[in-house]
């Protein structure tokens, strides 16, 4: 019973969602830029969010600059 009203809400949330430009492109290169944080001693779980906005366009600059100095 729980599913099927999980299910109808998630389409009902998909008719709205406006996904920024800059996710869409992650999704459909198949790679995301994330940012990872851990504590010490921490084993077997990693904790952390995708980038997006102004902190996604700063990493994905840094990433250009990067690759243009190889």
């Amino acid at each position: 019973m729980k599913h099927e009203a999980t299910k109808k809400k998630f389409a009902e949330r998909q008719k709205t969602r406006v996904l920024a430009p800059s996710l869409d492109d992650q999704f459909g290169n198949g790679r995301l830029l994330a940012r990872i944080m851990s504590r010490p001693g921490q084993t077997g779980r990693v904790d952390g969010y995708v980038l997006e906005g102004r902190e996604l366009d700063f990493y994905v600059k840094k990433l250009a600059v990067k690759k243009s100095k190889k």
